[in-house]
Order: structure tokens, then C-alpha cells, then sequence
């Protein structure tokens, strides 16, 4: 069988096995794709392979097909055993998660298909309970700063999710109203989630469609936001490629792709969609610049491998609009990039990939990473992404260092909703360079205790760092670490607000960057870290003395702390400005009880994994960590 990409499957026993039921208990597996081995003998797969989608962090979906069940924590990839392929499709929702309505995708075949191809599941929220939450900072009024995409193909489902920021998290979406060449339409037939924004529906024929939804906070008072998106559906803005096409001329639509990407990039005017069907493409650098197409897709509920053979990525540089987007890859075999802003201004929207795998190539010095944005100090080298609802897996570091993510210069950016689990590297994310106004939230990233990690969430501040908000993320063996190389006197950072968080098993640190003379309102608050048997704060790396601007420049309060460490304060590297709990609340007033924090050595949380978190009925719920 073919090797699972994220190690060792989990096994669950379910309590009807458990009870001596002789039904098959599956294991639970982030295995993809067919067997090699059946594959190779022309032997039909006996196996069905699930894509989730949209399942929130924490929550558990049960599915099932005949008397065979499988759980499923995660978004991505899960496998039904022994089901031949020509079977009947037996695919069902036995349990759903809390809050969420899981359905198997209308385009589901009526039998499992013989080439292994996957049958999607996807989880929309229902309702979204207006919550009573703390008012956190910065509190902006809503805004939308990555709209849905603007282009659909008549009678092929349509699928987009806006990138929302502002005011007080989390957000809750209704449909106000949706319009065909100006004429009102039922919204009956469109699918949306009721906390994240994202949508589906087919549009029957072709036209201008406007779907206009209204987003609210949790604030008091709430905060509203009516946005009309428009959304045209038309044949025309797209070419298709497919495996078993041709690279010639007359061809490139639905019922004629093309073969090549490359081939059908040459072909494509600036405004055009490549829509790629399922199958494996290898190729030379993708190039998506604003002369051609920049934006591709996979085709709805088909699996479409990007194998990028450790020698090419794909390169983005735009200015203009519309903004460039790479949607539901699987991207394979990455070294040291698997996607390159260079720069995106316009935007880019990297969304539903999951990169499977890559490997640090032969400069370890020049940041590798998953998704890597170059960067200069010019306003023209300004990035603008949109990182959301990706599965980031296996990465392979050889020597230095290796990222998910790293960002030089990116502003207005937004990362959310990923899953990051690569294996044994630096860190997570590394927001490294003059980074301004970005947003991460609700990303769940866990390292193994073997390899816990403080960088899990970094923003080194290298040529400043200016309105950063890192919130709702849970972070297993993973830390938040803020101004590892801001330490120039002219360098600063400001307004970074850290609140409900979920460390398990590491800390948050500070280095230089906060304290600096022109830094201030580093705020930490409402988070929940179990630092286990290290200190929950870290940092200061050997200076001479605690900085004058100390307790000016941060605020630390109404968080709830758990940690065995005798020292609530640890130096990075010497012990000079360790700091005992008297000394962090009593000499300068960080986390005292009055400000709302709670300090002992006994964790809160329960479960493992992305269900960590606290238990069901416990009133901090939503007042402190991730959950809500």
C-alpha cells in the first residue's frame, strides 16, 4: 500500500467495536490517491478515497460507507479500505460535527470510480450564535480585503470565500440578496457558511450575477458590513486542460482541452481562467503575470497533482487586477518554493491547496518555504496575499531553516483557516520583513514534542513591523515569537496584538524588536498557554538590562497560564533578566490577577491534537484561547 505522507494512521476504536461488533475498524489516514501497486497490476483500487473540506478546528465528522467508519478530525484526504471499485456509492454523514452540516458533494458519482478518484465532503456552519466577547484590539470596522472570485463557468459549480478583517472575531455571514443581469434570483440553491462567508452555487446560464451578503462581529455594539460581489458567468474567460488533451490549435474549452499548461497559458488573454481536470501535471516554472492568465483552478471535486520534480514553482507578478489566484492544487515535490510572490500587489489568493511535500534546495540561507514572498523596501515590491484553507505537509530541512510560510514586505495580507504540520523544521510562519497590517488567525499548527518549536507563529520585525494581529490560532509544540531581528535602535514595531491563542507546550517570546525607543502597544492578552515544563515568556536575549520602555511598550494581562517552570520569565540565552512570577506581576504588573490572568501548574486543556483545547461546558470558552 501506498505510504501515508503524515506518518503512522491514527486508529480510534469506535464504541460499537469496542462492545465486540465484528464490523471492519478503519483506521483513520491522511493517505491520498490510488495504490501504486493495484495501479501498476491493472488491478481496480479497493479502496475508496473522502476529500473534507470546510470541517472547523476541533471538530470531529464520523462518516460512513456500508458497515466501514471513519473519523475525521482534519480537512484533506481519508480512505475507505476494501471497497472495489464499480461498488455502489454508499457514502454517508453518520455523525455530525457541532455546529456544522457536512454533505457529500452533488457531483458524486453513483459508483466508486475505478480510476481512485475521490468523493468530496464538505462542512458548511449553519448558524453562527451571536457571542459576548471580550473587546479586543484593534477593533477596525469591518472591511473586505479579498472579495469572491469574480469569474464562474455556467453550469460548473462555483465556490469562493471572501477575506474579512476587522472588528471583533469571529464573524457571522447572511445572503441579503442575489441578482441575474439585474433581476432578483431565489437564493435557495446557494450553500453558504455561516461563519466563514463561503459559498457555492451553479450558475444555470450565463450573465452577470451579484450576490450580496452582510457580514456582522461580535462586538458590542455589532459591527455590520454589506458587500455586493459580482460574479460573471461566462465560457469565454475560461480555457481547460486536461492529461488527455491537445496542444493545438481550436481547442481549449470544455469538451476540447488542451494538453499543457504552458500551452494553454500562451494561448490566454489576461482576463481567462485555467481550469485544470483531474490527473498529474509536470512542468517548467508557471509564470502568472498580468499579460496572461493568472488565475487556475482545479475543475470542482477532481484531484489535480501539480508535480513540481524539485526543480520548478510557480512565480506571481502582478499589479492589476484581477488578482491572481491558484485554487484546489495538490502541489508535489516542491524545493525550496513551491509558490513565489515576486511581487503580487494586485493580490494573490492561494487557496484549498495542499501541498503535499518539498525539501530545502541549495540555498538554506534565502528562506525556504512552502509559499515565499521576495521582498525589497520599494512600495513596488508591496505583496498582498490571501493564504487560506491550505494543508501544509511534509517539508524536509537539510541545514538552516524552512517555513510553511515567509513574507518579505507583505502588507494587507491575510492567513487563515490553514492546517500546518511539516514535520521537522524551523517554524511555521515567518513574517520576517516590514510587514504591515497583516492578520493571522485560526490556523492550526502542531509540531511533535521532539521537535517543539518557539517559531510557530514569527514576526521578526527586520525593517519594521507595524499593525500585525495574530488570533484564534492553536498552536501545538509550537510558540509565538515577536522581534528576533528588530534590533537596530531605528527599527520599531507596533500595534502588535496577540489574543486568543492556544499554545500547548510552548511560549511566547519577545526580543528586541518591542522595547525599541520608537516601538510601543504590544498587547497580549486573552490567551491560553500551557507551556508544560518551560516558561511561559521567553526572550530578551542577554541585554545588559530589562529596557527602560519594558512596561510602556507591553501589556500582558487576562490570559490563563499554565506551567510547571519555576520562572515566569526566561532569557534566551543567559540568565540575566530571568524574571520570577513575583517579578513579572509584582515589579511590572504583567499578568496580575487583576488584569484578569490566572496562573498554575496544572493544564486546562484536554484532547490532543486539533481538538486541544478546553472542555465542553467550561465558561472560558470564547474568553480565552481559540475556541468560540
Amino acid at each position: 500500500m501506498k505510504a501515508c505522507p503524515y506518518g503512522t494512521p491514527r486508529k480510534r476504536l469506535l464504541p460499537w467495536v469496542a462492545a465486540g461488533g465484528w464490523a471492519t475498524l478503519l483506521m483513520l489516514s491522511a493517505c491520498g490517491g490510488g495504490d501504486a501497486a493495484d495501479a501498476a497490476s491493472g488491478i481496480s483500487p479497493a479502496h475508496l478515497e473522502v476529500r473534507v473540506q470546510g470541517l472547523a478546528l476541533g471538530a470531529e465528522l464520523e462518516l460512513a460507507h456500508g458497515t466501514q467508519r471513519v473519523s475525521a478530525e482534519l480537512n484533506g484526504p481519508y480512505t475507505f479500505s476494501q471497497v472495489p471499485a464499480g461498488t455502489p456509492l454508499d457514502l454517508r454523514v453518520a455523525s455530525q460535527p457541532n455546529g456544522q452540516n457536512c454533505t457529500v458533494s452533488e457531483l458524486a458519482p453513483a459508483t466508486v470510480a475505478p480510476d481512485g478518484a475521490p468523493v468530496f465532503v464538505r462542512c458548511l456552519h449553519t448558524t453562527a450564535t451571536p457571542l459576548s466577547l471580550p473587546a479586543t484590539l484593534p477593533n477596525n470596522a469591518l472591511s473586505t480585503s479579498f472579495g469572491l472570485r469574480d469569474v464562474a463557468y455556467p453550469g460548473i459549480p462555483y465556490e469562493s470565500r471572501p477575506g474579512l478583517v476587522g472588528g471583533i472575531f469571529p464573524y457571522a455571514f447572511r445572503i441579503v440578496s442575489l441578482t441575474l443581469d439585474g433581476v432578483a434570483q431565489a437564493t435557495t440553491g446557494v450553500a453558504l457558511d455561516a461563519r466563514r462567508g463561503t459559498v457555492r452555487f451553479t450558475p444555470a446560464v450565463e450573465g452577470s450575477y451579484v450576490l450580496t451578503l452582510e457580514a456582522s462581529d461580535s462586538g458590542s455594539p455589532t459591527k455590520t458590513l454589506p458587500q455586493s460581489f459580482t460574479i460573471e458567468s461566462s465560457a469565454a474567460r475560461f480555457l481547460f486542460v486536461a492529461p488527455d488533451g491537445q496542444d493545438s490549435s481550436g481547442r481549449g474549452s470544455r469538451a476540447l482541452p488542451y494538453r499543457s499548461i504552458a500551452y494553454a497559458q500562451a494561448q490566454s488573454s489576461a482576463n481567462q481562467v485555467l481550469m485544470l481536470r483531474a490527473g498529474t501535471y509536470t512542468s517548467a516554472t508557471i509564470h502568472l503575470r498580468d499579460t496572461r492568465a493568472k488565475q487556475i483552478l482545479a475543475y470542482p471535486d477532481e484531484v489535480v497533482r501539480l508535480d513540481l520534480n524539485y526543480s520548478a514553482n510557480i512565480t506571481v507578478n502582478s499589479a492589476s487586477l484581477p488578482m491572481a489566484r491558484i485554487e484546489g492544487l495538490d502541489i508535489l515535490h516542491a524545493r525550496q518554493y513551491g509558490i513565489v510572490s515576486d511581487p503580487s500587489r494586485a493580490g494573490l489568493v492561494i487557496r484549498n491547496v495542499r501541498f503535499v511535500d518539498g525539501e530545502e534546495g541549495n540555498n538554506p540561507s534565502e528562506n525556504p518555504a512552502f509559499i515565499h514572498g521576495w521582498g525589497d523596501t520599494a512600495a513596488a515590491w508591496r505583496h498582498k496575499l490571501l493564504v487560506q484553507d491550505n494543508d501544509f505537509g511534509t517539508y524536509r530541512m537539510k541545514s538552516s531553516g524552512a517555513y510553511a510560510l515567509t513574507l518579505f514586505d507583505a502588507g494587507e495580507s491575510l492567513v487563515e483557516n490553514n492546517q500546518i504540520r511539516l514535520g521537522a523544521t524551523t517554524g511555521a510562519i515567518h513574517d520576517k520583513d516590514n510587514s504591515q497590517n497583516n492578520t493571522y488567525r485560526e490556523n492550526y499548527i502542531s509540531f511533535t514534542a521532539n521537535n517543539a518549536r518557539s517559531n510557530g507563529i514569527q514576526i521578526s520585525g527586520q525593517a519594521n513591523a507595524d499593525k500585525v494581529h495574530i488570533h484564534h490560532n492553536l498552536l501545538v509544540n509550537a510558540g509565538i515569537y515577536l522581534g528576533t531581528q528588530c534590533f537596530q535602535a531605528s527599527c520599531y514595531m507596533r500595534d502588535l496584538d496577540v489574543h486568543h491563542n492556544t499554545l500547548a507546550g510552548q511560549h511566547i517570546s519577545f526580543s528586541w524588536g518591542p522595547f525599541n525607543a520608537s516601538s510601543y502597544g504590544t498587547r497580549v492578552s486573552h490567551n491560553i498557554i500551557d507551556a508544560d515544563a518551560v516558561a511561559p515568556y521567553f526572550g530578551l536575549s542577554c541585554q545588559a538590562s530589562v529596557p527602560a520602555t519594558f512596561t510602556t511598550h507591553l501589556s500582558v494581562g487576562s490570559n490563563l497560564i499554565a506551567s510547571r517552570h519555576a520562572l515566569a520569565f526566561k532569557d534566551s540565552e543567559c540568565t540575566g533578566r530571568d524574571m520570577s512570577w513575583a517579578t513579572w506581576q509584582g515589579t511590572y504588573g504583567m499578568d496580575t490577577a487583576v488584569s484578569g490572568s490566572a496562573y498554575g501548574g496544572t493544564s486546562p486543556l484536554v484532547s490532543s491534537g486539533p481538538r486541544t483545547g478546553l472542555p465542553v461546558g467550561d465558561t472560558r470558552r470564547t474568553q480565552r484561547g481559540h475556541q468560540y
